[in-house]
């Protein structure tokens, strides 16, 4: 048994209100009207004609302040972006709103139920003398459907039990959603899930609040780019100094719609710089940080051997704050080891038993240098240490030569501040004296003079003079070596001279030098 299935589309459509403001234009009267522009920004094109007092237009669309407009009433452009004002003076004043109506298509397809429900509130808004019959032919589909039982035409054919039990159910519906109600036991639905579980609270500690609250907040202000002049006409301000900007200018770190003068250009790009610069320092420093503990550079007092130990054993009762020095014994024409409490007559036990050592072994005095590897590549190539006697290397005495020489040469290029005022590095030196000239040299210490004296309690006094010697360098075939004739006013020959004659002074303030 087969029919044939009608669906009729209701065709009507739902209007929804949508306000729109109109203004009126009141500025601009001594100027024919207010200035139009094609585009929400101030540098967009500026439209041939100002729109005139008096007009009427229709808000469409709002941004940063300005408003696009499309014209009601008056003479102007038709369409465009304005600013409603201008130093606090109202160039557009809201007028009225009117309601556009939009119509909006109806599901189709819905439930029976649905149906039935809208067809009701349909039939109580559709007045008495509208007929309901009124169906376009357009909206009437047949189609042909399989044999099936009749369905039942929603709102028709329901019997009165069937009636009361859907007033009943459309009464109780939304009563009960969590299924606590027996009557209505929600967890016949797939969709019930049970009652919503609380999130456990996460507890912070007081370090993480505190640090949250003294992290400082980034809030985005959006100054004010523009300005109006006194014949109304808008003028952009340069971002970094509020300025109206000229006929020249840059384009603002902000964005395209930002200009900067000239001037503030340049401090710009100077703050760059100075950023750059200190970002290189910066990873420079790091580098050197690690390099220097790589390769144990840096002088570190707990590396100067005691005198407690070695004074134990040569028969020296311990001294009380391990100074030590050297008494002359005329009759036996021996020297021991004393304690004592002058420390210009103090001496290091372990520093002086290994130069006895290289004395007496190697017949000359310690040396140490530092010796490029590569002559030919003195820019990139790496420095070794070189020690004479070679088993100096490890040593106490070794360590103190490599130190003292290697903050003699990081003085010299000005890694440091000078210990004395008015010293200069040799680079201060060479932008005064050779600024284009490549050179090459060497600097080392040197003993000038080297004398013991006697107190009159027979106690055995080191006087020493030290200072720097300095010499230009020239690369030949065999390497590196020392130029025929260094000149008084070479950059390395100024700066040796001038920490000879401040090497006590320097001494006294660094200890590396001293020891």
């Amino acid at each position: 048994k087969s029919q044939t299935q009608v669906s009729v589309a209701t065709g009507r459509a739902a209007a929804a209100a949508v306000m729109a403001l109109v203004w009126e234009v009141v500025g601009g009267a001594g100027h024919g009207g207010i200035i139009v522009r094609s585009g929400s920004e101030l540098t967009s094109e500026m439209a041939a004609e100002r729109l005139s007092t008096g007009s009427l237009v229709k808000e469409l669309n709002s941004r940063d302040g300005r408003i696009e407009y499309e014209l009601v009433q008056g003479s102007g452009p038709a369409s465009g972006w304005v600013t409603p004002s201008l130093r606090g003076k109202e160039l557009l004043v809201k007028k009225a709103e009117v309601s556009t109506q939009v119509q909006v298509a109806k599901r189709s397809g819905r439930s029976a139920f649905s149906q039935w429900v809208s067809s009701k509130d349909e039939e109580a808004e559709v007045p008495a003398a509208e007929p309901l019959e009124e169906v376009e032919q357009s909206d009437l589909q047949v189609e042909e459907a399989p044999a099936a039982e009749e369905a039942p035409v929603a709102g028709k054919g329901l019997s009165s039990d069937e009636a009361d039990a859907l007033k009943l159910y459309l009464e109780r519906f939304g009563e009960s959603r969590d299924g606590c109600n027996p009557g209505y036991n929600r967890k016949a639905f797939p969709w019930y899930s049970g009652p919503a579980k609380q999130p456990e609270r996460q507890t912070l500690s007081n370090e993480a609040l505190k640090s949250a609250m003294n992290k400082p907040v980034r809030r985005i202000i959006k100054d004010k780019h523009w300005e109006a002049d006194s014949e109304g006409e808008e003028v952009p301000l340069c971002t970094r100094c509020s300025l109206p900007v000229g006929e020249f200018s840059y384009q603002g770190r902000e964005g395209k719609e930002t200009c900067v003068h000239a001037e503030c250009m340049a401090q710009v790009l100077i703050q760059d710089r100075q950023r750059d610069e200190n970002s290189r320092a910066k990873r420079e420093n790091l580098k050197k940080q690690k390099n220097r503990k790589e390769y144990d550079i840096g002088w570190r007092m707990d590396s100067v051997p005691k005198n407690t130990t070695l004074a134990v054993q040569m028969g020296c009762p311990a001294p009380p704050q391990g100074l030590c020095c050297l008494v002359l014994d005329e009759t036996s024409r021996t020297v021991k080891v004393a304690a004592t409490l002058e420390p210009s007559a103090a001496i290091n036990l372990e520093y002086l038993l290994l130069a006895l050592k290289v004395r007496r072994t190697a017949q000359r005095e310690p040396l140490f240098s530092l010796d490029p590897v590569d002559p030919q590549n003195l820019e990139k190539t790496p420095q070794k240490k070189v020690y004479e006697p070679s088993w100096l290397a490890g040593t106490s005495v070794g360590d103190v030569m490599f130190q003292a020489d290697y903050f003699l040469k990081e003085l010299a290029l000005g890694e440091y501040d000078m210990p004395v005022l008015g010293m200069l590095s040799v680079f201060d030196w060479s932008e005064m004296k050779e600024r284009n000239k490549a050179w090459a040299g060497r600097e080392w210490f040197v003993v000038r003079k080297a004398e013991v004296r006697t107190a009159e309690d027979n106690t055995l006094i080191p006087h020493v003079r030290m200072g720097v010697e300095a010499r230009e360098q020239v690369v030949t075939k065999k390497g590196m070596e020392d130029a025929p004739v260094t000149l008084p006013n070479h950059p390395l020959k100024k700066f040796a001279d001038a920490f000879t004659k401040n090497f006590d002074l320097i001494a006294e303030r660094k200890s590396v030098v001293f020891h």
